[in-house]
């Protein structure tokens, strides 16, 4: 077949692990993703530029890493170049479908508003947020050959494994309400999402289709259902009582006293109910955008599956997700972008003709209105995990050897501070092409970011 006319299903799919797609124990059903990885080609070390969702579409949508792209926590819009317009310009008819989630159609439609045709687009945000209660039927009426005009890409975002908007918990479709589907919310979810994958590819054509699956970041998975945010005490009225009897001038103290109170408080009440629980189980119960980058947030599966894809290839180098696009383009035998990007092409990786694996930068998103930036940044290579305090290379210090330590138990910083000196040299390589012109977020889009986060249940 020409690739030139090749077809491109672009399946994101919000907090899923990659233990849990492939070498897991399972207690939950997946035949379809099981099908996928073993027709396609899977790579088991794919690791994500960070543990928020926009600045993972924005480095993939950009091929730049997040102090590249323009794109942080706060700030969802910017004028680099993108690969939605990329493809728009190649004559592709670009259609995004997502579900009821501001953040997500934001970043999506400033991408496109930024292209110089508006006829080849076609934004769809569902009224629904869950696959079961007709996301999922969405999908498959977009996914209609009557409403595809070739060639297409179609970008599609999945986001029942992530806390609901509404409810600020994980929602079980009652009919995978069952031990058969999964021990605990997150496994029966993902038996969810399996099932409706499969209703998705059997409505396209795989062989003249490329179908890409991947997760933006993982997330931790709490043993009783509870976080530590859960924990975070509630003194909405005694702000409110202070700003009424204080002086103006003294509120960002005051405020700094209250927040820093709280935090303290939050701690001593999750460490009092945690007490009983492993280490690891005691990190499970933590939030992303926090002060950590373990394999658990960012690494995340990556499958090439469909239209000249070769079958049942596991590819174990470690590659990051800038790289995803530039692999789409040269899979389909499309021009790359003019401009200079941070990705490459994983082809090489696909045909054999390489065997590198180069380091991954990494960084936490933010959840604090006046913090646009994470708390922490790192590096990962295919032998060591290394991430650190932001503003201080010498506080927060991590560091763990993935080869001898895989879930990261033990923190070698203090006993190989040449390796650490080694990782800090890699990561400032990074961090020394940081863009420093990073635009404020306008009011009215800081205040929709704002809000979407409170009813997420990060802030």
């Amino acid at each position: 077949m020409d690739n030139m006319t090749s077809n491109i299903l672009f399946i994101v799919i919000d907090s899923l692990r990659a233990n849990y797609c492939y070498d897991h124990k399972k207690s939950y059903s997946t035949p379809n993703l099981d099908e996928i990885i073993k027709k396609g080609t899977y790579f088991t070390e794919s690791i994500t530029c960070a543990d928020g969702t926009g600045l993972v579409l924005g480095s993939i949508f950009t091929g730049l890493n997040p102090y590249h792209s323009g794109i942080n926590s706060y700030i969802i819009d910017t004028e680099k170049p993108n690969f939605l317009n990329h493809l728009g310009k190649l004559g592709y008819h670009v259609h995004t479908t997502v579900p009821f989630y501001v953040g997500v159609n934001f970043i999506i439609s400033n991408f496109l508003k930024h292209g110089d045709r508006s006829d080849f687009t076609s934004e769809f945000e569902s009224k629904f947020e869950h696959l079961d209660d007709g996301y999922g039927d969405d999908i498959l009426k977009r996914l209609d050959k009557n409403n595809l005009k070739e060639p297409w890409f179609h970008f599609i975002y999945l986001s029942d494994l992530h806390m609901s908007n509404v409810s600020q918990t994980m929602v079980v479709a009652k009919r995978f309400d069952s031990e058969k589907f999964g021990e605990n919310k997150y496994e029966k979810t993902i038996s969810l999402t399996d099932y409706w994958l499969g209703k998705f590819l059997a409505k396209i054509d795989l062989k003249s289709t490329l179908v890409v699956i991947i997760s933006d970041h993982g997330d931790y998975i709490p043993v009783n259902e509870k976080r530590e945010t859960d924990y975070i005490p509630a003194w909405t009225k005694t702000v409110q009582i202070g700003k009424k009897f204080l002086p103006k001038s003294l509120w960002p103290t005051a405020k700094k006293l209250t927040n820093k109170t709280r935090t303290a408080v939050q701690q001593k009440k999750f460490d009092y109910a945690t007490r009983n629980l492993t280490e690891l189980e005691k990190r499970n119960s933590r939030t992303r955008a926090g002060s950590y980058l373990f394999d658990d947030l960012v690494r995340t599966p990556l499958i090439f599956y469909g239209n000249n894809i070769t079958e049942g290839k596991l590819i174990k180098n470690q590659v990051g997700n800038v790289n995803i696009f530039p692999t789409i383009l040269d899979l389909v035998g499309l021009p790359q972008m003019d401009e200079q990007i941070d990705g490459e092409s994983l082809v090489p990786l696909l045909k054999g003709e390489s065997n590198k694996s180069n380091p991954v930068y990494m960084e936490t998103a933010s959840i604090v209105k006046d913090e646009w930036l994470g708390k922490v940044v790192g590096v990962r290579t295919s032998e060591y995990k290394y991430f650190r305090s932001r503003k201080s290379p010498k506080e927060k210090i991590h560091l763990y050897d993935l080869k001898n330590d895989p879930l990261e138990e033990n923190n070698l910083s203090k006993i190989n501070p040449e390796i650490v000196k080694n990782m800090e040299l890699i990561l400032s390589n990074f961090l020394v092409k940081l863009d420093v012109n990073v635009s404020e977020p306008d009011d009215e889009e800081s205040r929709l970011i704002e809000s979407e986060l409170k009813r997420l249940g990060y802030m």
